[in-house]
Formats: structure tokens, C-alpha cells, sequence
């Protein structure tokens, strides 16, 4: 499989559609800086599915559509195509060429397309997946990868190893189960909050089931004082009730007696208010008949004096109706006059109206007929102009269909004599094909024998590697096994000196009176006892058992101190405190030989205290007992927790334990480098059977890629043999089809000519013919406007004429009736005038009438009263007798109430303890009697117990009825989360077992690759320099996914050293060096190399074309480059970019190696 060729239309600034063909060996890109040269690889890393942008130097995808520049618009889409030659089948698809295509537009749609079929990134991914090829693959090698490798960030050398391992699936695989870890993890974390938080709810529920149940002890007991209290209160109210009953009937049977009297009462009342009534309503008769009298006559004289008013007024009226009338007259005579007059104008008008409109119909006519005869020109011209038309286009399509057969004609001929000289050559390349092939065959046979020898050699040496290896790692694990022990032991002495600085442990008032020690002078204080006792931990833990709190004593010089410190501890009160004054221990005894004295060491003048307090004391069972000189014997118990002396003990202990620990660690030390020496020794002899073996196996490989690229030579040799005869045949038919097609096209060219000359003469005619039919309607326009405008004037002044005559008339009829309705108006005044003067002559008489009876009727009124006061007495005598008789109704009617109210009352009661006692137990009252169980006590006690119980109920406040099965059902809930956190915890720990196998496949690839690189490293920095050393190391061979990698170069003649301290050229040498090995490691079917020879020198260039020109053999090289002789002497074909148009990329190719050196125009491809 190789590349064949690269299609660019659109990709940044290649806005042309651009091709690169390939062929074996190496293809140099060369220009000047800024044209254009680095697009070719971003093009490639793009179409391989680079997603960052970054990478193709842009902030965005959409920048790598050309964007424009000052002559050309900016296109709207960016495609590039990557054809493989797929001979090999080394592409998992049935096709003999493949073509990878992306393709991204400005609105965002980006797509993929397999073989020009729409596909996803996704299958290209599994396409190429294992042939070298992908975005992420060594494919394409830059110059920032040098810089990479050789800068101090670890990260970016790290990257390259793992892309080259593969691990870069693990890794995401890690992160991926890692989070599903934390998930868990956060998950197991929620389930404990719910789990805490459930068995906070079930303790709560167990504390109201315990309420629950107190609770219903407490009404158990309650509902049977209730009860019974209850019982005897209803049994108390029977008897009063009973009373109660008889008063209420007899109250009843005298009520009636009492009421029959009140109603009698009350009839003679009643007929009293009925006289008294019939009184009223007599002077009230007489009263409004007064009335009516005395209204009717004001009435009458308010009548006679309206109509004096009335008559006055229409005497004034008369008189300016007849004034009215005369001015009337003469305004009807004007307005006669003026209608007549608008009359005869009105009839002038309309027979010059008549007139205008005539002459406006016959102007109408005849523009309508001129604008008949503009249309049918006009149509016609328009027909003449589309055939005009149509027979240029005819024209110009001929034209271009006789260009395009003449250069394609060109073409054919000229692609017939480029395949007629290729021919021969063809022929013999496949004859040195096969002779080839037989050499590579032997070749390759020797170099499997060689392999062989070569494993065979590698495998023993890596055998013992591997042992050393082992021994190494052993003593590695055993240092820090005594390294974990000196640590710990280290931490446990710190922490006991830290107490003992600290004074931790010993009684608060020792402590304090140390801390003031100097306001009693020098040596006063001499120091705690404990300080002056040394001895092991067993028999400090018995002296400390046995002293008890006389273990925090202080030592002081004497008594005079002592006494100047029990003063101040009277004062300052700090608490327990025990001083021992050296004089007074100067006279003690001698100490006994199994005395506790003689088990301890004491220093300096507290000895004597020492003996004084345990020379004459032996421990019993270990010290579980103390026996003095006495005989008396002292039990400490076994609460006694460690105290200073002890933990002086212990501290003296340790200290043992880190000086043993320390001889330990250097032994081990010692053992590690004895085994990292014979380690070297391994590792030495392995990387020399290892380069032994590669250098084997590359000869092999060699001699077999040597062997498969002539048999590919022969047989493409033969098909491109077959395909130039195939194609020779077909050009030549193609080229007799394209000289009768251009025969017959200038026939036809000379056909339209004469047509289109035919028809522009029409044209011309059909346009003068419009041109006059226009002018004539232009006059007739003119004509008919003219007439139009006169019709209007006449029409408006015939309107304004009529407005006036129709304007006179309603003034003439207005003058008639308004004279008509002033003599109207004289009529009736004078004739209700004489109707007025009748009626006030009448209204007089009438008032005189009125008055004489309005007299009669105020002396009746005055009889009327005086009976009113009579029957008015007559009812108070009724009323007072009627009050007597009701007090005594109603006084029987209020006992019978209080009777009844009692009886309510103690009914009430019960019906109330009966609704109590139903409501709050939920049963009838029948059925409470019935189940309870009388409590033999007095009433008193039992008052007092059911007010003890109530408050016992409120004591537990609200208590939950269903506290039982919730705490039940939450108990149940608490089980089986106990059972999902088993669950999750496995979970979690199934995900820990995973990232551990991930790591460990991880680093079984990343230690095998990181091996094959090394090997390749070495191989091509010795074909680099010619010499010297060279090794890629693992900072720390323990954790290799994660430590450094270090490069130590050596050209020869040079001490081993750090490629930081070599020159920019050599760096750059062994910068490629190792990208060369990388990409042998994981090998594709090309390699783009862009602008890594830059820093190289002659000398330095002359070694990197050395390389290229030894791998090209198996591998496809495009080199993008500045240096000429990279160009010259290592090229097979170059490609030159320039910028002929500013901001757009073209393309000059040159074929360096072949049977002739040929170039081609820009654009086009070799």
C-alpha cells in the first residue's frame, strides 16, 4: 500500500482544485517562506480526522476553508482527498485504490466520504486502524516534535511514546472506569448519609414505639377511671332529675290559668284601643277634610294669579308677531326674484355640458385605437428580439463546443505520444523487475539464517537479565521494608520526645511549678523524681504502679524551699502537689537486694529519695502486688495508664530498635547496589544481543521488503504496460471523433452567422414601425386629456348652478312658511286670551265658596278632639290591668324556665360525658360500660389519678399512633440498604480490580514499545553519526506510565552526556534519531517530513539525506524543506509552491529521477 496522490480544493490557501501525485521514493515540497508549503501536511493531518484545531495552526475549524484574498472571494467549502494504491490489500476493502475524502463547509457540515461514498470518522478510524495511518500516528513528523522531545517538559516526550504504544485507548479506558469509581465511590457515599440517616430515623421510631406503648398503658388505665368516675356522677344526677320532672308538670298545669286570665286582660284592652281607634281615625277624617278645604282655596289663588301673568304676556307677544310678519313678506318677494334668475343660468349650463361631453367620447375613441395599433408593434418587435436572441445563444454555445473538442483534440494527441515513449521504458523496467526479484530471494534466505542465531542469543541474554532483574527488585523490596520499619520507629520517637519536652503526663501542679521554677533561684527546684529513675519498661510500668501520684513528686534543694513553695501554692492553689526536700532523705536506709530500689538506676543526689521511697518494697506477681518491710501489702489494681517513667522506658527502647533498624538499612544498601551492579552487567550484555538480533532482523526485514517491492515492481510493471496499450488504443479512437466533431462544428458556426444577420435586419424594420405607432398615440393622448379637462369645467359649473337654484327654492319655501305660521300664531293668541279672561271670572266665584266651607269643617275637627282624649283614658286603665296579669304569667313562666334549665343542664352533662367518653374512645357508651372494670377507690383519689394520668398523656406530647409499623417498615428499609452497600462495595472494588489489569496491559505495551524504540533509536543514530552511543531510560523503571523519560546521547569520540549539553545540530540529529525510531516502531505507508532538516548543517544535512536515501526503499517520503541539497540529493520528484497570485497557492513540479527530467505548469501535477 502506498500513497498515490493528494487532491486539495479550497484547504486554506489552495483555492484552485490542486493535485500532488506520488510515486515511490522521496517527493520534496519546496518555497519561500509563507506560500503555502505547511498546508500540505495540515491537509494531510486533516483528512486523517484531526479534530483540533490547534494543531493545524488555527483557532477554529472553519479557518481552514480559504478565506479570500484581495482579488478573489472566499469559497464556501474545503475538500481533500488521500488516494492509496491498495494492491497489497494492506487496506481491509475490496478495492485496488482507495480515496479517503473530508469535505467541511462554512455553515459547519463536515462529512467523510470512503471511495466518494458518504462514511463516518469512525469507519475511517477502523479502516486505518493498524496500518500506520491515523491522525494521532507518526505519520506526519513537524518540527515542533523535535522541539517536544528535546524540551524539559516530560508530558510532551511522554505523548509521542504513548501514541506510538497504543496506550492512549487504556488510558481513556482508565479515566472512563476511574469515573464510574468516583461514581461509585460518591454513590457508597450517599447510601452511608442514607443509611445514617435511616437508622436516625429507625432509633427515633424506636423511641415513639416505646411512647406508643407507654401511651397506651397510661389510657388503659385512664379509660377505667373515667369510667368509673362517669358512672357515679350519672347515678348522682338520677334523683335530682327525678324532682325535677314533678316541678316542671306542675308549673305546666298552672300555666294555662295564668294565660286564660292575661287573654281576657287583653280582649278588654284590645276593645279600649279600638275606641280609641275609631276616635283617631274621626279626628283624622275631619282633619284632612279641613285640609283639603284650605289647599283647595290656596290652589285657586294660586291659579287666578298665573293666569293675570299669562294674559300680560301674550299681549306682548301679539305685538311682535304682526312686526314679524311685514319684514317676512318682503324677504319672500327678494327670494322669488333670485330663483328665477338661477333657473334660466341652470338651462345655459346644461346644453354646454351636453357639447363637451360629445367631443370627450370622440377623443376616448380614437386613443384607444392608436393604443391598439402600439400593442401589435410592440409584440412583434418582442418576437424578433427572442429569435435575435436565441440564435446568439445558439452561436455561442457552437463556439464553445469547438473550443472545447479543439484543446481536447490537443490533449489526445499529446497524451498518445507522452504513453508511445513510455512504452519502451516500461518494457524494460519489467525484464530488470524479475532479475531483481531473483537476487532479493537469496538475500532474504541468508538473512533468516542470521535472525535465528541472533534470537537465540538474545533470548539466553535476557534470561539472565531477567534473573538480575528479579535479585534486584528483591533487595529493592527488602531496603524498603527496613525503610518503612525506620520510618515508623522514627515517628514513634519523635512523638515520645515531643511528650516528653512537653511534660505530658505529669500532674497539672508539677507542671505548673516547673514552669515557674525561677522565682525561687537557681537549683531550688531540682526536678521532677521521674527524671532521676531509670529502668526497663517492665519494671518502669511496676514503679509507676506502685508509686501511684507520688510519681509527679518534685524534687526540691531543702526544706526552706519547700516551705517558700507551700506558700506559693497556698496563694496560686494549682492543686495535688508532693515535694521531697533532699536534706530530709540524707539518713535513709540501705536499700534491700529484692527491693524495687534495686531494680532501677537513679543518678545524682535523688538516689536517696529512691531508696527512701522503694528500698524497702518488693514486687509480687510481677508487680500486680507490693510487700514493704512491714509486712503490709499494697493492690494498685490494673486502671493505671502510662506515665512519665514509663514512657522515658519505652523512649530508651526505641532508640535501641532505630540503632539495630539503622545497621539494617545500610546492609541493604549495600545489597542493592551490588545487585544493580550485576543488573548493568545484564542489561548490557541484552543490549548487545538486542542490537545483535535488530540488526538481524533489519537485514531480514530488509531483504524481505526488498523481495516484496520487486515482485510489486514486476507485476505493476505489467499492468501499467497493459494499461498504456489499453489507453493507446482508446486516444487514437477518440482523436478521429474529435476531428469530425470540429468539421461539422464549423459548418454549423457559418449556418447561425447568416440566421442571426437575417433576423437583425427584421428587428430594425419592427422597431421604426413601433417608433411611429407611439408618436400617434402620444397626440391622441394629448387630444383626449384636452377634452376631458373642458367636460370637467362645464361639469362643475352646471353642479354650482344647480347648488344655488336648489338653494333659492328651500329659501322661498322657508319665507312662505314661516308667514304662514305667524298669521297662525296671531290667531290662536287673540282667542286665548278671551278663553283667560272666562276663567279667572270663574275662579273668583269658587274661592268664595271654598272659604265658607273650610269654617264648617274646622268646628267639627275641634268636637273630634275632645273625644280622642276620652278613649285615650280609657286604654291606660285597660294597659294597667293587663301588666298585673302578665307579671303573674310570666313569674310562672320563669319558674318553669330555671326548672327546665336544671333539667337540660344535668341532661346536658350526661349527654355530654356520654360524648366525651364516645368521642374519645370510639365506642357507645352502653358498650364502655359494658367492657370496663369499676376501680375501687373514693372519688377524690380517683379525680386525682385520672389529672395525674392526663398530664402523664401531655408529659408525652404527640405520640404516634403508627410508631410501631413505621419503626417496622423502616427497619426493614435500614436491611436493605445494608444489603445495597454490600452490593456497591463489591461494585467498587470489581472497579479497582479493573484499573489494576488496565495498568498492567498498559504497561506491558508501553515496555515493549518503549524496548522496539530504543532498539530502532540506537540503530538509525548509529547511521546517523556513524558512531557513538546512544539509550532512551526510564527514570523509575517501577512505574514506567508515569516517570520521565531520559535520553543520553554519545556521538563518537564524545563522553557519555545529556542531549542538553550537545550542539543545536547534534540535538537535531538525535531528535530525528528517535523520531525515526518511533515511526519504525509503528510504521505507516508514508512519512511527511515538514521542515526538520532547518537546523542541520552541511555536513549534518549530508548525514539526514543519507538516511532518507537508505529508508526510502521501504518507505514513501514527502519532504517539505528550504535546504537545496536535501532537494537535489535525495529527491525523486519536487513540487515547487509558489504565490503567483497573492494569497493563493499554485504548484511547478519536477520529476528529479527517470528516464528524462521534465516539468510541468503550475497547477498541474507530476
Amino acid at each position: 500500500m502506498r500513497l498515490t496522490k493528494l487532491e486539495l480544493h479550497g484547504f486554506k490557501s489552495f483555492a484552485d482544485p490542486t493535485v500532488l501525485q506520488f510515486d515511490h521514493g522521496v517527493t520534496a515540497i519546496v518555497g519561500p517562506n509563507g506560500c503555502g508549503k505547511s498546508n500540505v501536511s495540515d491537509a494531510v493531518r486533516w483528512v486523517l480526522g484531526e479534530q483540533r484545531a490547534r494543531l493545524l495552526r488555527g483557532a477554529k475549524m472553519e479557518e481552514v476553508i480559504f478565506q479570500g484574498s484581495s482579488a478573489r472571494r472566499a469559497v464556501n467549502i474545503a475538500e481533500v482527498s488521500l488516494h492509496f494504491a491498495n494492491d497489497d490489500g494492506g487496506l481491509p476493502v475490496p478495492f485496488k485504490e482507495v480515496v479517503i475524502t473530508r469535505r467541511l463547509s462554512r455553515s459547519g457540515e463536515s462529512e467523510y466520504l470512503l471511495n466518494r461514498a458518504p462514511c463516518r470518522l469512525r469507519d475511517i478510524h477502523d479502516l486505518v486502524r493498524g496500518t500506520g495511518l491515523g491522525a494521532d500516528s507518526g505519520v506526519v513528523i513537524e518540527s515542533r516534535m523535535i522541539d517536544a522531545l528535546l524540551s524539559d517538559r516530560p508530558d510532551d516526550r511522554r505523548e509521542l511514546f504513548e501514541e506510538a504504544a497504543g496506550v492512549g485507548l487504556y488510558r481513556d479506558r482508565r479515566r472512563s472506569t476511574e469515573r464510574s469509581l468516583e461514581q461509585t465511590s460518591a454513590d457508597l457515599e450517599r447510601l452511608d448519609d442514607l443509611i445514617t440517616e435511616v437508622t436516625t430515623q429507625v432509633r427515633s421510631l424506636a423511641r415513639q414505639r416505646k411512647r406508643a406503648e407507654r401511651h397506651d398503658e397510661i389510657m388503659t388505665r385512664r379509660f377505667a377511671v373515667d369510667l368509673t368516675l362517669a358512672s357515679r356522677e350519672m347515678s348522682a344526677w338520677h334523683d335530682e332529675l327525678a324532682q325535677l320532672d314533678e316541678r316542671v308538670v306542675s308549673l305546666r298545669a298552672r300555666l294555662p290559668e295564668a294565660h286564660d286570665t292575661q287573654a281576657t286582660t287583653e280582649r278588654e284592652r284590645e276593645g279600649a284601643y279600638a275606641a280609641r281607634g275609631d276616635a283617631e281615625q274621626t279626628r283624622g277624617d275631619r282633619t284632612r277634610g279641613a285640609a283639603d278645604y284650605r289647599e283647595s282655596a290656596m290652589t285657586l289663588q294660586g291659579q287666578i294669579a298665573v293666569a293675570e301673568e299669562r294674559h300680560r304676556n301674550a299681549l306682548e307677544r301679539l305685538g311682535r308677531a304682526e312686526q314679524e310678519r311685514s319684514e317676512g313678506m318682503a324677504h319672500g318677494a327678494r327670494v322669488v326674484a333670485d330663483f328665477e334668475a338661477a333657473q334660466s343660468e341652470e338651462q345655459a349650463l346644461d346644453a354646454a355640458l351636453r357639447e363637451s361631453g360629445a367631443e370627450r367620447q370622440r377623443a376616448v375613441g380614437e386613443e384607444e385605437a392608436s393604443r391598439g395599433t402600439v400593442a401589435q408593434s410592440r409584440e412583434q418587435m418582442a418576437r424578433s428580439d427572442r429569435a435575435v436572441r436565441e440564435l446568439q445563444d445558439a452561436l455561442r454555445r457552437l463556439e464553445l463546443e469547438l473550443e472545447a473538442a479543439d484543446r481536447e483534440l490537443a490533449d489526445v494527441v499529446q497524451r498518445s505520444e507522452t504513453l508511445r515513449q513510455e512504452h519502451a521504458a516500461l518494457a524494460d523496467a519489467q525484464r530488470v523487475a524479475s532479475t531483481t526479484h531473483a537476487a532479493a530471494e537469496a538475500a532474504l534466505a541468508e538473512s533468516d539464517r542470521d535472525s535465528i542465531v541472533a534470537d537465540g542469543a538474545l533470548a539466553e541474554a535476557q534470561r539472565a537479565a531477567a534473573a538480575a532483574h528479579e535479585a534486584e527488585a528483591g533487595a529493592r523490596m527488602a531496603a524498603r521494608r527496613v525503610e518503612e520499619e525506620h520510618t515508623a520507629l522514627a515517628g514513634k520517637v519523635d512523638g515520645l520526645e515531643a511528650l516528653e519536652r512537653e511534660r505530658v503526663g505529669l500532674a497539672p501542679a508539677a507542671a505548673r511549678l516547673l514552669r515557674d521554677r525561677a522565682q525561687f533561684g537557681d537549683g531550688a527546684i531540682i526536678g521532677p523524681l521521674t527524671d532521676f529513675i531509670g529502668a526497663d519498661p517492665a519494671t518502669a510500668a511496676q514503679v509507676e504502679r506502685f508509686l501511684g501520684a507520688t510519681a509527679h513528686a518534685v524534687i526540691v534543694r531543702d526544706a526552706e524551699v519547700a516551705e517558700r513553695i507551700r506558700r506559693w501554692h497556698s496563694n496560686t492553689n494549682p492543686g495535688a502537689l508532693l515535694l521531697l526536700p533532699l536534706d530530709a532523705a540524707a539518713l535513709r536506709d540501705a536499700t534491700e537486694p529484692e527491693a524495687l530500689a534495686a531494680l532501677v538506676q537513679s543518678e545524682g543526689a535523688a538516689s536517696a529519695w529512691v531508696r527512701a521511697l522503694l528500698g524497702h518494697v518488693r514486687p509480687l506477681d510481677n508487680g500486680a502486688a507490693f510487700v514493704d518491710a512491714r509486712g503490709a501489702v499494697w493492690l494498685p489494681g490494673t486502671g493505671a495508664s502510662a506515665g512519665p517513667l514509663r514512657r522515658r522506658a519505652e523512649l530508651v527502647a526505641l532508640r535501641v530498635e532505630v540503632a539495630a533498624v539503622d545497621s539494617r538499612r545500610a546492609a541493604a544498601t549495600a545489597t542493592i547496589a551490588a545487585a544493580q551492579d550485576t543488573l548493568g552487567v545484564a542489561e548490557r550484555s541484552v543490549t548487545s544481543a538486542r542490537e545483535t538480533a535488530t540488526l538481524a532482523h533489519g537485514q531480514r526485514e530488509l531483504a524481505a521488503r526488498r523481495r516484496g517491492e520487486t515482485e510489486r515492481a514486476g507485476q505493476q510493471a505489467a499492468r501499467t504496460l497493459a494499461d498504456a496499450v489499453s489507453l493507446s488504443a482508446q486516444l487514437n479512437g477518440r482523436r478521429d471523433e474529435l476531428t469530425a466533431r470540429v468539421g461539422e462544428g464549423a459548418g454549423r458556426l457559418q449556418e447561425a452567422t447568416t440566421a442571426i444577420s437575417a433576423a437583425g435586419a427584421k428587428l430594425a424594420e419592427t422597431q421604426s414601425a413601433v417608433a411611429a405607432s407611439e408618436q400617434r398615440l402620444d397626440l391622441a393622448r394629448e387630444a383626449r386629456s384636452a377634452s376631458q379637462v373642458a367636460f370637467a369645467q362645464a361639469e362643475a359649473r352646471r353642479v354650482v348652478a344647480g347648488e344655488r337654484r336648489e338653494r333659492l327654492a328651500r329659501e322661498r319655501e322657508f319665507a312662505s312658511s314661516k308667514l304662514a305660521s305667524l298669521q297662525l300664531e296671531l290667531l290662536n293668541l287673540s282667542t286665548d286670551d278671551a278663553e283667560l279672561a272666562s276663567e279667572m271670572a270663574t275662579w273668583k266665584t269658587e274661592l268664595d265658596s271654598r272659604n265658607l266651607s273650610l269654617s264648617e269643617a274646622e268646628a267639627a275637627l275641634a268636637a273630634a278632639e275632645a273625644a280622642v282624649r276620652a278613649a285615650d283614658t280609657a286604654l291606660t286603665e285597660a294597659d294597667q290591668r293587663l301588666d298585673a296579669t302578665r307579671r303573674t304569667a310570666s313569674a310562672l313562666s320563669e319558674d318553669l324556665h330555671h326548672a327546665e334549665l336544671r333539667h337540660t343542664e344535668l341532661s346536658g352533662r350526661r349527654a355530654a360525658i356520654r360524648e366525651r367518653l364516645e368521642t374519645e374512645w370510639r365506642r357507645p357508651l352502653d358498650d364502655l360500660f359494658a367492657t370496663y372494670v369499676p376501680v375501687d377507690a373514693d372519688d377524690a383519689s380517683l379525680r386525682a389519678e385520672a389529672e395525674a394520668l392526663r398530664a402523664q398523656v401531655e408529659s408525652l406530647g404527640l405520640v404516634n399512633p403508627l410508631a410501631i409499623e413505621e419503626h417496622t417498615e423502616e427497619q426493614r428499609r435500614l436491611e436493605l440498604l445494608d444489603a445495597q452497600r454490600s452490593d456497591i462495595t463489591q461494585a467498587r472494588e470489581s472497579l479497582q480490580q479493573a484499573i489494576r489489569e488496565i495498568d498492567v496491559t498498559a504497561r506491558e505495551m508501553f515496555l515493549k514499545t518503549f524496548d522496539e524504540v530504543r532498539t530502532h533509536f540506537r540503530h538509525i543514530f548509529l547511521t546517523l553519526f556513524g558512531g557513538g552511543e546512544c539509550d532512551l531510560r526510564l527514570e523509575n523503571p517501577d512505574a514506567p506510565l508515569d516517570c520521565d523519560i531520559e535520553i543520553h546521547a554519545s556521538p563518537r569520540g564524545k563522553k557519555t552526556q545529556r542531549i542538553h549539553l550537545l550542539s543545536s545540530g547534534e540535538r537535531a540529529l538525535v531528535a530525528l534519531s528517535l523520531l525515526f525510531g518511533i515511526f519504525l516502531t509503528k510504521p505507516s505507508p508514508f512519512c511527511l517530513l515538514d521542515e526538520v532538516d532547518a537546523p542541520l548543517d552541511d555536513a549534518n544535512v549530508g548525514r539526514f539525506v543519507r538516511m532518507l536515501n537508505e529508508f526510502k526503499k521501504h518507505t514513501q517520503f514527502i519532504v517539505i524543506t528550504h535546504n537545496p541539497r536535501t532537494t537535489t540529493e535525495a529527491s525523486d520528484a519536487v513540487y515547487g509552491v509558489t504565490m503567483q497570485e497573492p494569497g493563493v497557492s499554485s504548484l511547478v513540479s519536477v520529476r528529479m529521477r527517470g528516464p528524462a527530467v521534465d516539468s510541468t505548469e503550475p497547477g498541474a501535477a507530476a
